[in-house]
């Protein structure tokens, strides 16, 4: 790290990305605090370099050499000691600073840590990801209820059909019973009392048969009015064909990248909680925690590809949206199941060759031995 004098006794950065001496000092003097507040014991050649350069850069006098060797010693030997607190986490997780994150203006929060800005920010994402869930699987659910119905529909209109095609058949029976034998007959009258009966039957079950079908119906109806209060942007009437693939899409699709990004963010406020805790937070991991999201959102649904084969279940017995959620949580489940696979695909690549048949080992005393073998085979 490259520090300058002259613009140590100004207090200013010298160069872009390079502290001034002053501004180490002031770190040094942080991190000296905490350990001490924290209960470490720290010696005196750590805690004495610190003091003693912290008030000759207050003073504005001038620093030697030795000075300044003697505190970078301290306080890289402090910083290892403090580990892996350092100041800048203690900045991240202090109130003492005047917070002008949006968030902190729309709760009309005075001071705000930029851990407790990423905890509220990562806090309010997996809030709009339930309520995102739960938008969704309302949505699906609906669906399934009025794929159910249609499915019940047609096999209602089957039975009808099937009905009527039984009753023409007893008409035609009984006409042509009233054609053949016109004078009475005891015989004659059993069995025309017997098809008229199951007539009556049959014309009963068909009457309530129309009766289901009037209410799936109805019930189809309110489903799809249901859906359209849901999500007034698409009109489910004109999707009635379709709804069937769309349930396939939400269920496997967006659904697990959901409940995958989700997972992640309960890993993310799991881990800003514990940093909080150890003072450890670094407000320069935001861009790692944004890529973790996206990693979860990729995990969550290709676990699924991966695991879950058709018609079968997951393993572990645990449902498809558990699984995206724990891909979610650890990202590493995804590259667990990635390796396994690739050894699986590797490994069959070599074996095949050999189930093909190898040439007949040759005898390394006698070769001709072997290669007359092979010819006579």
């Amino acid at each position: 790290m490259r520090i300058r004098i002259a613009a140590a006794k100004r207090g200013t950065q010298s160069d872009e990305g390079v502290k001034s001496l002053a501004e180490l000092v002031t770190d040094a003097s942080a991190l000296l605090y905490h350990a001490v507040v924290s209960g470490q014991n720290i010696g005196a050649e750590l805690r004495d370099p610190i003091i003693r350069l912290r008030e000759a850069v207050t003073a504005g006098q001038s620093v030697s050499a030795e000075a300044e060797s003697k505190f970078l010693n301290a306080y890289a030997r402090l910083a290892v000691l403090v580990a892996p607190v350092t100041a800048a986490t203690l900045r991240a997780t202090s109130r003492h600073y005047q917070s002008d994150a949006w968030l902190a203006r729309v709760f009309r929060v005075q001071t705000m840590s930029a851990a407790q800005f990423a905890s509220f920010l990562f806090g309010f994402l997996a809030i709009c990801l339930l309520v995102t869930i739960g938008i969704g699987e309302g949505i699906r659910t609906f669906i399934a209820a009025v794929i159910s119905s249609q499915e019940e529909v047609l096999k209602v209109r089957e039975e009808m059909r099937a009905g009527k095609l039984a009753l023409q058949g007893l008409d035609e029976q009984l006409k042509a019973l009233d054609t053949e034998q016109p004078q009475p007959n005891q015989a004659r009258g059993i069995v025309k009392a017997g098809l008229t009966k199951q007539r009556e039957e049959l014309d009963s079950r068909l009457s309530r048969l129309r009766e289901q079908q009037l209410g799936l119906e109805e019930k189809i109806a309110k489903g799809y009015d249901t859906l359209g209060r849901i999500t007034p942007f698409v009109d489910w009437a004109e999707l009635r064909n379709v709804i069937v693939p769309i349930a396939n899409m939400i269920g496997g699709f967006f659904l697990p990248l959901m409940y995958g990004a989700l997972g992640t963010c309960a890993y993310i406020l799991r881990t800003i909680y514990a940093q909080m805790v150890r003072r450890s937070y670094d407000a320069r991991r935001g861009g790692e925690f944004i890529v973790r999201i996206f990693l979860g959102m990729l995990s969550g649904i290709t676990l699924q590809w991966l695991l879950v084969r058709d018609g079968s279940t997951v393993p572990g017995g645990i449902t498809p949206a558990v699984l995206a959620f724990l891909g979610g949580y650890s990202v590493e489940l995804l590259f667990t199941a990635i390796d396994r696979l690739l050894s699986a695909v590797t490994g069959s690549m070599k074996t095949a060759p050999a189930e093909k048949g190898s040439p007949a080992p040759v005898n390394p005393e006698n070769p001709a031995a072997g290669q007359r073998m092979t010819g006579g085979q």
